[in-house]
């Protein structure tokens, strides 16, 4: 190659070389201002990971780079929120209720003289309407109060007395009364706890006292088996020949339980057993009742004990939050055994107490008119 040439190309390269130096040396200025910065970084999140350092120096670390916020957590209500105010509810309603009714005993022979049943007597198709008051308070510790109480009239309904063929007496008798002005009270109290509760149910179990009072009349009285002495001729239907008084009570125990739902509807029920009835009554049979021999001295006491049971259900629609209507449909079943106490109650003879035992079913449906008041805050535990 020339020597010109190469001179040339010498100095060319001498020329370049210069620009190059300079690009590198800037680039490698850019290379440690990222450095420093990334340092910058880096110390910046060590001390942030240290409050105590974080609060010694000068400039705001969040002014280097915002640092991430841990999310606070879910309170757990059952811990964090307040217990709610305690209040109390109270319910009223006013009832009609119209039933259907049997009672009945059987009477048997003085246990000295003849065991066999002697006489039964059953009263059917008891038509019942009677005017009821009904009211529950609660509290929202799960104690309530409930009950009802009633007065009503037995409108209708028949007696069948029936007198058996015994050593002493034949052949069989089978009479037939109309049963007319008889009436009936009533009254169910009862205190009990939700154990189960919320905003639209409950379940609960309680315990009270039932009391009921039936009084029924027998008007008249015809012959319809073969017996020529009673009731032959026929006593007409405007001679009262008997009344019969019972009084049951007894302590309940029970489940009971309501639901709502679709916000308007509400169904509810209650079942309760009857462990002990005691039965108080009297059989006045006005046409025997005189100052004649064998004659009664006056109505014929009767006591007993025994067993029943009642179920009841409601089916209501809230009118507005407070008001409401409803229906619903009852069964009581009511039994006993006792005596009936012929003793120093014949005129001039020596009477003998007598086994009886006692029936007693009635089953009918009511309807309701309701409101509700409340939930006020109380002062209890």
């Amino acid at each position: 190659m020339p020597a010109s040439a190469s001179k040339g190309i010498r100095k060319q390269f001498d020329s370049n070389f210069p620009r190059q130096n300079k690009q590198t040396a800037t680039d490698a200025g850019r290379a440690v201002s990222v450095r420093n910065y990334l340092l910058r970084l880096t110390a910046a999140a060590v001390l942030g990971a240290t409050p105590a350092l974080a609060a010694d120096q000068a400039t705001p670390l969040s002014s280097l780079l915002p640092l991430p916020t841990k999310a606070a957590p879910v309170p757990d209500v059952e811990y964090f929120l307040p217990n709610p105010v305690r209040a109390w509810q109270a319910d009223f309603a006013v009832r009609y209720w119209f039933a259907d009714g049997q009672t009945g005993k059987t009477l048997y022979g003085a246990p000295a003289l003849y065991t066999g049943a002697v006489s039964r007597l059953t009263y059917r198709d008891l038509l019942t309407s009677s005017g009821e008051f009904y009211g529950r308070i609660a509290a929202t510790n799960g104690w309530f109060f409930q009950g009802y109480v009633g007065l009503g009239a037995i409108t209708s309904g028949s007696l069948q007395d029936e007198d058996f063929a015994t050593p002493t007496f034949s052949p069989y008798s089978s009479t037939t009364s109309e049963q007319r002005n008889g009436y009936l009270g009533y009254a169910n109290l009862n205190v009990g706890y939700d154990v189960l509760r919320g905003a639209d149910y409950n379940l609960g179990i309680f315990a009270g006292y039932f009391l009921f009072k039936e009084v029924v009349n027998a008007f008249g009285c015809t012959q319809t088996a073969s017996n020529p002495d009673v009731c032959q001729p026929a006593i007409p239907t405007g001679v009262e020949g008997i009344t019969q008084t019972n009084v049951w009570q007894s302590p309940r125990v029970g489940l009971g339980g309501a639901i709502v739902f679709a916000d308007r509807f509400k169904f509810s029920a209650d079942a309760a057993w009857l462990p002990y009835v005691r039965l108080n009554g009297t059989d006045a049979h006005w046409l025997r009742i005189g100052p004649f021999m064998g004659d009664f001295i006056g109505p014929v006491p009767e006591d007993g004990t025994g067993m029943g049971y009642q179920l009841e259900a409601a089916f209501s629609y809230s009118l507005t939050p407070n008001a409401s209507v409803g229906i619903g449909a009852r069964y009581w079943h009511l039994q006993a055994n006792g005596t009936s106490h012929f003793e120093n109650d014949i005129v001039g003879e020596v009477g003998l107490p007598q086994p009886v035992s006692w029936r007693a079913d009635i089953f009918g449906a009511f309807i309701q008119g309701s409101y509700k008041f409340g939930p006020f805050p109380y002062g209890g535990i």
